[in-house]
């Protein structure tokens, strides 16, 4: 019941899926975490419907609608923590600063042109995969299950940010090793059901490692904005690469 209650602590906090039921049990709180790439399986799947409903229905925006999918079930709040990261670790001013524009809840410039140049990424990317095989869009399945895979990961493993809503919450080994089997299992069955396409998801981890790597160094830390800035690129990269693939 601890685990049940966990998912939907996670599901209501991290997404913006109409859910009737949003308990919230403190005790299962350090639960939440390793729920996080369930809620990433649920938001693939109805990613990857909406998308071939779109394909099909709106043919004439559905590519902006794929790309623009991730955010919009997700209710930004991922977005959000990109575009505080990049005015923060584009600032190339102290790390007490750069602590300090993370925190501030005002959008600075570096956060617009951040949000520009993913969203032109992503739409790009978007644009050739719905001219592809509708059948490669089955990755989308498994894309936000590795990078919340990361997120959750980074979370349990890497030193919190002082401020961070996690700070005190690093993980037990028992949970680090679940998350990491929920990522093989992920990238097993890409392979299995799509044939070549699990090179998608092994893109997409390099891309939220080398993300996350660039953020932690520069902020000394992770943070909810943090994971939130990773996640958006590696899953912005995964599109890309999965559009590389159906050329």
């Amino acid at each position: 019941m601890k685990l049940v209650q966990a998912f939907f602590m996670c599901f209501g906090m991290f997404t913006a899926i109409p859910c009737p039921w949003r308990p919230w049990n403190e005790d299962a709180r350090d639960s939440m975490l390793v729920m996080l790439p369930g809620v990433g399986l649920v938001i693939g799947f109805v990613w990857l419907a909406l998308a071939w409903l779109g394909r099909w229905l709106l043919p004439g925006i559905s590519a902006a609608l794929l790309a623009a999918l991730p955010w919009l079930l997700t209710g930004f709040i991922h977005l959000d923590g990109y575009m505080d990261t990049c005015d923060a670790i584009l600032s190339w001013r102290s790390l007490e600063k750069r602590l300090e524009i993370l925190k501030d809840s005002h959008t600075g410039a570096y956060a617009v042109v951040g949000l520009m140049l993913l969203a032109l990424f992503s739409y790009d990317a978007a644009r050739t995969v719905t001219a592809q095989d509708p059948l490669n869009l089955r990755v989308l399945l498994f894309i936000p299950v590795v990078s919340r895979c990361g997120s959750a990961l980074s979370v349990l493993s890497l030193k919190p940010i002082g401020h961070s809503q996690y700070s005190g919450m690093e993980g037990r080994t028992a949970q680090r090793l679940a998350v990491c089997a929920m990522w093989l299992v992920a990238l097993a069955l890409c392979a299995l059901w799509l044939h070549g396409k699990a090179v998608v998801l092994l893109i997409e981890t390099l891309a939220y490692a080398v993300a996350m790597a660039w953020a932690f160094r520069t902020l000394e830390g992770v943070s909810g904005d943090v994971a939130g800035f990773a996640l958006s690129v590696s899953e912005c990269v995964a599109l890309a690469a999965l559009a590389g693939m159906g050329r």
